[in-house]
């Protein structure tokens, strides 16, 4: 039992002894003092731009630190910063210019007033330059065509990676210069209140990526935007048959098949053996002012038999239900051109052309908003005893 305890003293004693020698070397290290260390910042976020950059460092809450001191280019380049606090505002923005085009790594550290230094934290980010801009270019229009509303289509070709919207600028019709931004990637716009033939102006603006601190603007690009027209909505369009009106001729070709958007099929043909003139009347359904129409003629007899030639146009906001003229406003007389000019029935391929493009017919300024049209058909091309119309489609500036 003496043995053991001997033993045990001999191992105490030992232990008390290392313990000593270890808390003397620690004191070597603390004869200055403590030492302190200031927190380093908490994030860095890194926002990309053109040939520069910016960092935006999180301070965190330590009230110590007074400076941070950033490095780049294997600390070649470096930048000391104070660091103010204002109240809400935790966060230091740095803008580092004059860099070249490529890849930097930076080392980020906090000082104290005393000039202690906090642990590093490191941040990676890209600086774009004339390389990367040169793989820019506008968004390219495949089409821009005028719809049936009046509204001006554009169909825009695949979009290239970083674009972050496409700027227009166009005048409205109330003279208003307006700016759109669209969203990115868009592959068809459809704009309707433009000013007739204003000038659309549009330019790609670019971003290296979703954080980036500088966009790249495109130069803008400018087009001609037509004049203003819609055409009339042919689905409100309907027949109207007053008491003086010629009827259909029972050959399955109806009134309705003249707004049925078909220019090979049936049109409208009317009884036959009616002496000239005879009319027909439909309801357009809205009140409208005509600006051109265009006529087509049945296309198994363009320009022969019983395919109408001259007629005049006649409108109508109220009609008179027992088929009079009186109610009536005469908008204008029309008349088919053949244009070859050889005798029926012989038709050129310009004759062909311009039957299955159909015939304008301009309606003279000042005229009218009218519902109803009548039709008054004054002669055929071939003498037929009755009178056919392929399709009517009109068109109206009012908006």
């Amino acid at each position: 039992m003496k043995t053991i305890k001997y033993i045990s003293c001999v191992l105490v004693t030992g232990l008390f002894m290392m313990a000593c020698t270890k808390q003397d070397d620690y004191k070597k290290f603390t004869e200055g003092g403590e030492i302190v260390y200031p927190a380093r910042v908490d994030s860095i976020i890194v926002r990309p731009g053109n040939k520069r950059l910016q960092l935006r460092l999180a301070l965190g809450a330590d009230p110590s630190v007074k400076k941070a001191k950033i490095y780049w280019s294997n600390r070649q380049d470096s930048l000391l910063l104070d660091v103010v606090r204002t109240p809400g505002n935790d966060t230091l923005n740095v803008l580092i210019s004059n860099l070249t085009e490529g890849v930097y790594n930076f080392e980020v550290y906090t000082y104290d007033a005393k000039g202690n230094t906090s642990v590093v934290r490191n941040a990676t980010g890209t600086v774009y330059g004339d390389d990367y801009a040169g793989t820019l270019a506008n968004r390219v229009v495949k089409s821009l065509v005028k719809a049936p509303n009046g509204s001006v289509v554009i169909t825009w070709n695949a979009p290239l990676p970083g674009e972050r919207t496409i700027e227009m600028k166009y005048r409205d019709f109330n003279g208003i210069d307006k700016t759109i931004n669209l969203p990115a990637g868009q592959l068809v716009t459809e704009i309707s209140d433009y000013q007739d033939e204003a000038t659309l102006s549009y330019r790609t603006i670019f971003a290296p990526d979703s954080n980036a601190y500088d966009t790249y603007m495109m130069p803008y690009i400018e087009k001609k935007l037509p004049v203003f027209e819609r055409q009339f909505p042919k689905s409100d369009f309907n027949e109207l048959i007053l008491p003086t009106d010629v009827l259909e001729g029972g050959f399955g070709w109806f009134m309705r098949f003249l707004w049925n958007d078909t220019y090979t099929g049936n049109g409208f043909a009317t009884q036959s053996g009616k002496p000239l003139p005879v009319w027909f009347t439909f309801d357009m359904g809205v009140s409208y002012r005509i600006n051109r129409f265009i006529f087509w003629m049945p296309s198994d007899r363009i320009f022969a038999k019983e395919a109408v030639k001259s007629f005049e146009i006649w409108g109508s906001n109220d009609p008179n239900p027992d088929g009079s003229w009186d109610s009536w406003t005469y908008l204008r007389t029309c008349e088919s051109i053949k244009p070859s000019g050889q005798p029926v029935p012989d038709n050129s391929d310009a004759d062909k052309a311009a039957a299955a493009s159909g015939q304008e017919f301009v309606m003279p300024d000042g005229i009218p908003k009218t519902r109803y049209i009548r039709i008054k058909v004054l002669s055929n091309w071939g003498n037929g005893p009755f009178q056919a119309i392929g399709e009517l489609t009109f068109y109206s500036k009012d908006r």
